[in-house]
């Protein structure tokens, strides 16, 4: 997934672990309307929800920053 953008690598994360966009938002206390903007490169996830999004995903904050999946 090297070279996509954050916004593909959140909906293809949140696609394997299985979770609706409504899961996630409730996790991070946002709205599902603004995970849907994300996935659709429209914003992107705040400095505070980065680390957040990395744990809940299991990746390093880098790999998100830099929207590279680690090796399957």
């Amino acid at each position: 997934m090297t070279g996509n953008s954050m916004g593909e690598m959140i909906a293809t994360l949140r696609r394997e672990k299985g979770m609706t966009q409504k899961e996630l938002a409730d996790m991070l206390n946002i709205t599902d309307k603004a995970v849907s903007k994300w996935e659709r490169n429209i914003t992107y996830p705040d400095t505070q929800t980065i680390p957040k999004l990395a744990e809940i995903f299991d990746i390093s904050i880098e790999d998100l920053l830099m929207a590279k999946l680690p090796p399957a």
